[in-house]
């Protein structure tokens, strides 16, 4: 009797824990690793869902979920953001890019509905490889196009961020004035233009640069300024990308 009593209280315990632990995953809770990222799709879903997901070949059940699911996981988890513990997690194991975090999630997950081994290092080494690989042909295609350039070369800019002024995008547009300068050195390292800028068909100049400035405030990143611009004026030299810049016949 004592034995029965004891095996109840134990059932009784393990369902009370893990009804506890599904209790803390609200619609906006955000895990803080892989495990608890598991936990809350385990917790959340119907088990309908989590069976219909389990059942498909794995790399089918990841990539119908791609962009409903995982866009999801993106955004309210705040991966795109790097502001949450569970991004934080993954940067620290080498993985950067919110599209493989969202995919290791689901993959994961996968692996452990069908009671398989997840393999979090083989899929880390899987995306880095991709991410190396990438980065080698990505340097292979700017070392062709950087060779195109020569010290005293004229070339004319492209406008890859804006047009400081409609007047200066007017201008270009009708084939009336286009921005030039001359390349006063190279940087074959940083793919970088020594340029003097010639002409920039509106006296504020060109914008060679735009990004948003982020920076820590109480121990979170957060964007302190967006769209920040930065413009190279008639007469000045700056080192600038190759890539605003084409060479001229």
């Amino acid at each position: 009797m004592n034995k029965i009593l004891l095996v109840l209280f134990l059932t009784f315990s393990i369902l009370a824990t893990a009804q506890n632990n599904c209790e803390k995953f609200t619609d906006k809770y955000i895990p803080i690793d892989l495990n608890d990222a598991i936990s809350f799709f385990e917790c959340k879903w119907p088990k309908e869902d989590l069976d219909n997901f389990k059942n498909k070949d794995e790399n089918t059940a990841t990539t119908e979920l791609h962009f409903g699911t995982g866009m999801s996981i993106r955004n309210s988890w705040k991966l795109w953001a790097g502001t949450s513990d569970i991004s934080k997690y993954f940067r620290d194991l080498g993985i950067h890019h919110p599209d493989d975090m969202s995919s290791i999630i689901l993959t994961s997950l996968h692996r452990k509905l069908n009671q398989k081994p997840i393999e979090l290092e083989n899929q880390i080494k899987y995306y880095q490889d991709y991410w190396a690989e990438s980065e080698r042909k990505k340097n292979e295609r700017k070392k062709e196009e950087f060779s195109e350039f020569k010290i005293g070369d004229t070339v004319e800019f492209l406008y890859n961020n804006d047009f400081i002024s409609k007047r200066q995008e007017k201008k270009y547009m009708n084939d009336k004035c286009f921005a030039t300068g001359k390349i006063i050195d190279l940087n074959k390292e940083k793919f970088e233009l020594k340029i003097k800028l010639i002409q920039s068909c509106d006296r504020k100049g060109i914008i060679i640069s735009e990004y948003d400035v982020w920076d820590k405030i109480d121990g979170k990143l957060e964007k302190i300024e967006e769209n920040k611009i930065e413009v190279l004026k008639k007469g000045e030299t700056r080192w600038t990308s190759y890539e605003l810049w084409e060479t001229t016949e």
